[in-house]
C-alpha cells in the first residue's frame, strides 16, 4: 500500500501504521521529505487505515518502476498502467477517475500528460477485457486511481480510503484563516511526546485543531485551548463541538505572553502549537517581538521535563530566545506545511 503524509512526518506515519496493524505490516520504504510511505500488509486489513490520523490518503499499489524524465516516459507509463490490472477494480458499470500527481523536476510531461495517458490506458485494458469502454466521471468517480510520478519512478494503484484528504477532518465546521492541518497537528503531539493522564496546552489555539486532535486521542488527559482573540476561541469550541469532544477541553481567552497569569507556574506537561509567522504578523520583526515574550512564558508554565513542539519559519530566532529561556532544543526537522517548507522544533524543560 502507498501512504501519502506530511512531508517530513513520514517516520510519524511509519510509526503509527505499525502501532495500528500490530505487527501484520511490514514497512518496506519511507520516502524522506515525499510524504511517502510503502507498506506490506494482509490484504483484507483496510479497517485500521481509517484510524490513522496522520496519513492524508491512502492507496493499494499495483505497481511501481523507473520511467525516467524524458518524453518517451509516458509510453513506459501507459504500458505499466495497462498491465498492472487496475483495470479490474473497476466494477463493471461503475465509473473512474484518474487522479494524477507529479513530484520533482526536471520532467518533460506534466502531471495532466500522465493523467491522460494512464487513463486511455485503463480505459483499452478494461474495454479488452469486458468489451466496452467504462465511464469516466471527474466529480465523484466510483473508483480514484492514483497515478504518480515520483522523480523518475511511476506508481499506479487504486485510492481505498475515499479522495477526500485524511487532513480534512469532518469537525472543522469554523475555518480559522492560518487553520494548522489536522495531520501536522497530530505529528506535533507525536514528536512533543504527549502522553495520556497529563497536561497538554495549546497556548495560541486558532481554531482549535491541536486541543481537538488531543481530546481524540487521549482519553484522561487535561487538554487546553488558549488563545488571545475571542472571536477564534468561539470557533475552536464550535469545532470541539462538532468533533464531540467541547466537554474535555477548556478554552480560555488569554495572552500567550502571559501565559502563567493564568495557568499559574510548572503546571503544563506538553504543548503544541502553530504560533504566527511570516505574513501572518506581517514582517520577521513583529514575529521575533512576539516570541521574545511568548517563548520565555510557555518555559515558566512548563514543568521540569515538559517538551513544547511548535512549528515555525523563524528557527533560528525561536531556538537563540528558547535556549536563554531555559529551554534545551530535543528535537528539529523540516517539514511541509501547504506551500512552505517549516522548522518543526522541540523544546524541553531540563528536569
Amino acid at each position: 500500500m502507498l501512504l501519502k503524509c506530511n512531508p517530513g512526518l513520514e517516520d510519524v506515519t511509519a510509526l503509527e501504521a505499525e502501532e495500528e496493524y500490530q505487527g501484520r505490516l511490514r514497512i518496506v520504504e519511507v520516502r524522506k521529505g515525499r510524504g511517502r510511505v510503502i507498506v506490506e500488509a494482509e490484504t483484507p486489513l483496510i479497517r485500521p487505515l481509517f484510524r490513522m490520523r496522520s496519513i492524508h490518503s491512502a492507496a493499494i499499489l499495483l505497481a511501481e518502476e523507473r520511467v525516467g524524465y524524458g518524453s518517451d516516459a509516458l509510453d513506459k507509463i501507459a504500458d505499466i498502467a495497462r498491465a498492472s490490472g487496475v483495470h479490474r477494480y473497476i466494477p463493471q458499470g461503475s465509473s473512474f477517475a484518474v487522479r494524477a500527481e507529479r513530484i520533482g523536476e526536471g520532467h518533460e510531461y506534466t502531471s495532466m500528460d500522465v493523467a491522460r495517458v494512464v487513463g486511455k490506458a485503463v480505459q483499452e485494458a478494461f474495454q479488452g477485457e469486458y468489451g466496452y469502454l467504462p465511464e469516466v466521471r471527474l466529480g465523484a468517480p466510483g473508483v480514484a486511481v492514483v497515478a504518480e510520478v515520483d522523480g523518475d519512478v511511476f506508481r499506479v494503484g487504486v485510492a481505498i480510503v475515499g479522495e477526500r484528504s485524511g487532513h480534512r477532518r469532518g469537525y472543522r465546521v469554523y475555518d480559522h484563516p492560518a487553520a494548522l492541518k489536522s495531520t501536522l497537528a497530530y505529528g506535533l503531539l507525536r514528536l512533543a511526546g504527549a502522553r495520556d493522564s497529563s497536561v497538554i496546552l495549546d497556548p495560541m489555539c486558532g481554531g482549535g485543531t491541536v486541543a481537538i486532535e488531543a481530546a481524540l486521542l487521549y482519553e484522561d488527559a487535561r487538554i487546553i485551548c488558549h488563545e488571545k482573540n475571542p472571536r477564534h476561541v468561539r470557533g475552536a469550541l464550535e469545532n470541539a463541538l462538532a468533533a464531540r469532544v467541547a466537554g474535555r477541553i477548556e478554552f480560555i481567552v488569554g495572552d500567550a505572553r502571559r501565559l502563567e497569569e493564568v495557568l499559574g507556574e510548572e503546571t503544563v506537561d506538553y504543548a503544541a502549537s502553530n504560533p504566527p509567522y511570516g505574513i501572518r504578523l506581517g514582517d520577521p520583526t513583529s514575529v521575533r517581538k512576539l516570541y521574545s515574550k511568548f517563548i520565555p512564558s510557555l518555559y515558566n508554565v512548563m514543568r521540569p521535563g515538559g517538551r513544547a513542539a511548535i512549528v515555525t519559519t523563524e528557527s533560528n530566532h525561536a531556538v537563540t530566545v528558547a535556549r536563554r529561556a531555559g529551554f534545551r532544543v530535543a528535537h528539529a526537522r523540516k517539514v511541509r506545511h501547504g506551500d512552505l517548507w517549516v522548522s518543526l522544533l522541540v523544546f524541553e524543560k531540563p528536569g
